[in-house]
């Protein structure tokens, strides 16, 4: 039997505890901060588009990343009236023939490709006033370290005068571009979308989205053979065009700016087999030895109680190990909330090892008798049921954390 004295300081220490546990979370309540969002949004325009990537075969189609809301039909009936009173459209194509050092940590990655653009008369006759060339006006608002205007090389001296009073001309790209929306929430189980995003760069306040609109040229967009990355797979690619609202006016008076913008997405994805094998299985191994530790003979104290810190050290390295690939997330992710069951069940083991340690040594001093028989019984039970509980515990909880993920 266990001492009045002790129990009562075994009470005391839990209380303290739970006291402990209790006044962090409130501290962090207390200090945790909240970002401020953007008053900048996107809203999907009523043009053309594809926003639906191919699939496997049988499989059902990969839905693109979506960003901003979708219009309501009384919007998307007026955005249609706006685009026919538009006085300038620019229809935009992209082709990626290339794609490669993928970082999810900036989160970035560097690309090439081509960009063609097909205007009328109406539009060419502003860049001859203005002097500019169609390339300066319409540039990769993602791309990192270069100016943009530089970004689009033309191919050929100047545009193609096209029948029907219209002009094209086909432009080059090649640098690194920032991915502007990515979601860890369901990491190692991701899906994520390669941006290109083709802006108006307005010199004079005349190009909002009312006046200048860029189509998309669905069509003809695409990807090339050497678009894959490895590692990854390639879910196909999407084209849209978003109605960009920016919280200023840039200094030039009136309403805030609206202004037109080309999203084209490469969708890529992990596989869920590889994740597993890579990420999982080694933390399920490491979790087994939980499972049997208290399946070692009662004797070997020592080696019981070696193993729950020996699991934790694992485990801290295991995590570090994926989490030097992410960037810094004020989230966790699937995999880390995965780690967090483990880092509890793991100290649950470390906590139950030490204290049937020390009932065994109090069963040492016991007379043989009944009593000595019912204390062995209850503990040898517990033994038995603790690898069942850790399956159940860690099944559910896990499952939890999965259903409990954000969707979007």
């Amino acid at each position: 039997m266990v001492p009045r004295r002790q129990r009562r300081w075994n009470v005391l220490a839990l209380v303290a505890v739970l006291l402990a546990l209790l006044m962090v979370l409130f501290s962090l309540g207390q200090i945790e901060i909240h970002g401020v969002e953007s008053r900048d949004f996107l809203r999907l325009a009523s043009s053309p588009r594809a926003l639906t990537t191919g699939g496997a075969a049988g499989s059902a189609p990969v839905t693109a990343v979506l960003r901003g809301d979708r219009l309501s039909p009384a919007e998307e009936e007026g955005d249609q009236r706006d685009l026919e009173a538009a006085r300038y459209k620019v229809y935009v194509g992209v082709y990626s023939t290339n794609n490669y050092n993928l970082d999810l940590r900036v989160p970035s990655y560097a690309g090439s490709g081509y960009v063609w653009m097909n205007w009328d008369g109406a539009m060419q006759r502003y860049l001859e006033q203005s002097s500019v060339a169609i390339n300066q006006l319409v540039v990769p608002l993602n791309l990192l370290g270069a100016p943009v205007q530089e970004a689009l090389q033309p191919v050929g001296d100047k545009p193609i005068a096209l029948p029907g009073d219209r002009y094209y001309q086909l432009f080059s790209f090649q640098g690194s571009f920032y991915i502007d929306n990515i979601n860890f929430r369901r990491f190692p189980f991701l899906q994520l979308g390669l941006p290109m995003v083709l802006e108006v760069n307005d010199p004079d306040g005349e190009l909002g989205y009312g006046n200048l609109r860029l189509l998309p040229d669905v069509k003809d967009s695409g990807m090339g053979v050497y678009a894959d990355i490895i590692g990854w797979l390639n879910l196909g690619w999407s084209i849209a065009e978003y109605r960009h609202h920016y919280a200023t006016n840039f200094g030039l008076g009136g309403a805030e700016n609206d202004y037109s913008q080309v999203v084209f997405d490469l969708s890529y994805g992990t596989s869920a087999w590889s994740s597993f094998w890579r990420l999982l299985l080694p933390l399920i191994v490491v979790m087994a030895m939980v499972l049997l530790v208290f399946k070692l003979r009662t004797d070997l104290q020592d080696v019981r109680s070696s193993i729950p810190v020996t699991i934790l050290l694992t485990l801290v390295f295991l995590q570090q190990a994926y989490r030097s690939s992410l960037p810094d997330l004020p989230y966790l992710t699937f995999l880390d909330q995965v780690y967090v069951v483990a880092y509890v069940l793991t100290l649950i083991a470390f906590v139950l090892v030490i204290w049937i340690g020390k009932r065994y040594a109090d069963l040492e001093a016991l007379e043989p008798g009944e009593q000595r028989q019912l204390q062995q019984a209850r503990l040898q039970r517990l033994d038995e049921v603790w690898p069942l509980t850790v399956v159940f515990v860690a099944t559910l909880a896990i499952g939890v954390c999965w259903l409990s993920i954000p969707s979007g």
